[in-house]
């Protein structure tokens, strides 16, 4: 019988959990699931745990077992199914800059044929997509998902702080040795293993060549369109940096509601500190 996970790396999305996942998969003493993102306990919630248990390693006798499905955090429905249906399990959190996070998301987005529109546009009608429902919201909330505090406090009313480790996308990059560290003392395994990969970029960013082409294999069974669209995208390098005026229209919509941050979390991140000094000029 496949042990239950003891921790989950919830989000937030593209802040470096595909890296922290594989970083932690190399530890001799932690599994982690297959796939990395299972979304029982935001999309397959009703399929049961028996369900969300084939997707870890059998009999398995790890000291620390997880998944990384990065959606948990965004979700207002998740914490309280992860505290009902795992008591005791620890959160794992990484937090970015909203600015480079929206870009990120923005450019992912493009990455797989999801978004047309120039960032500046896609930012301005985020509100009108968000407003379609959950598939909608899920996919366009650039801004949203960078306003941390709301969904932290509210993973906080299901689970204790203690068992809520919070880093940022910063100390990552600059410091991934010292986050691995430190989650695994978090998570009460030996922290003196370094795995091979640590530091290593995942997510290249990829745009189809043909946006015809794109459409086109839409229709396609998900498995064929996944191979498609490895054969068929050109790396597109380092994007577009962000503009002055869209780095402000994403602190506008962000700042106030992560200022927060710093008395919640204690979290000292360049961005939090920043903020309201940026939003001032």
């Amino acid at each position: 019988m496949p042990k239950p996970p003891t921790f989950l790396i919830a989000g937030a999305m593209r802040c470096g959990t595909t890296s922290l996942n594989a970083y932690l998969r190399e530890h001799p003493d932690i599994s982690v699931s297959r796939p990395k993102e299972v979304h029982f306990f935001d999309n397959n919630y009703e399929k049961g745990l028996s369900w969300y248990l084939e997707h870890f390693p059998d009999s398995d006798e790890s000291a620390a077992v997880g998944e990384a499905t990065p959606d948990y955090l965004y979700d207002p429905d998740t914490p309280a199914r992860i505290a009902e249906t795992l008591p005791g399990v620890r959160i794992l959190l990484l937090l970015r800059d909203p600015v480079d996070r929206a870009h990120s998301h923005y450019w992912h987005n493009r990455s797989v044929g999801r978004e047309d529109l120039p960032f500046e546009e896609a930012l301005k009608a985020e509100p009108e997509r968000l407003a379609k429902g959950r598939p909608s919201r899920a996919r366009y909330s650039y801004l949203d998902r960078g306003r941390y505090t709301g969904q932290v406090e509210r993973l906080m009313e299901h689970i204790p702080k203690e068992r809520i480790l919070v880093q940022t996308f910063d100390e990552l990059t600059t410091n991934p040795k010292g986050v691995y560290q430190r989650t695994c003392r978090f998570l009460e395994v030996d922290d003196d293993f370094i795995p091979d990969n640590l530091g290593d970029v995942t997510n290249a960013y990829v745009e189809y060549r043909s946006a015809r082409l794109r459409d086109l294999t839409k229709a396609f069974p998900r498995r064929l369109r996944n191979a498609v669209a490895v054969l068929n995208r050109k790396e597109t390098g380092p994007y577009a940096p962000v503009s002055k005026r869209a780095a402000r229209f994403i602190r506008d919509n962000t700042a106030a509601h992560n200022e927060r941050l710093v008395s919640l979390l204690d979290l000292d991140a360049p961005w939090i500190r920043d903020t309201g000094s940026r939003r001032d000029k």
